[in-house]
């Protein structure tokens, strides 16, 4: 997930919609996915999106967010938004909308997020819920904090 930058260079310029290096205030793009690879090929995330536009800024704003997280070739974590805010200068997203979190072993709701793609940090703002799954909830018996 660290490169999110990156994401939004490569989701550009495949789509035809932008030169080189050139992120033009105004342009935008639909129907969207764009993986991300780690230095041996392997797929860590999938990026989607139903609509993204380019702020002042450095700014990007997306409609109908969706990250596949991947280990060892599976998806272990898919993060869903309804729309938030990526910035390409400092790697950072944010929302006030919705936001659901969903694993194995879990799913995790609430209300406004922020992620950093350096610190690699995910946050949930407000009114966080989280649901442990059934099958999880079994091994966790005679667990103690």
């Amino acid at each position: 997930m660290k490169r999110v930058l990156n994401y939004f260079l490569v989701l550009f310029c495949v789509c035809g919609i932008a030169g080189a290096q050139d992120l033009s205030t105004g342009m935008e793009v639909a129907g969207f996915r764009v993986p991300d690879y780690d230095e041996k090929g392997q797929l860590r995330a999938q990026l989607y999106g139903e609509h993204a536009t380019v702020l002042e800024g450095g700014e990007v704003e997306i409609t109908h967010l969706k990250i596949e997280m991947y280990r060892d070739g599976k998806v272990v974590m898919t993060v869903f938004s309804p729309h938030c805010f990526f910035n390409m200068d400092s790697r950072q997203a944010h929302s006030e909308g919705r936001v659901l979190i969903e694993s194995e072993f879990m799913t995790v709701v609430g209300q406004g997020f922020t992620w950093s793609a350096e610190a690699g940090r995910f946050e949930i703002l407000h009114d966080s819920k989280v649901l442990v799954k059934e099958s999880t909830q079994a091994n966790m018996k005679g667990f103690e904090l």
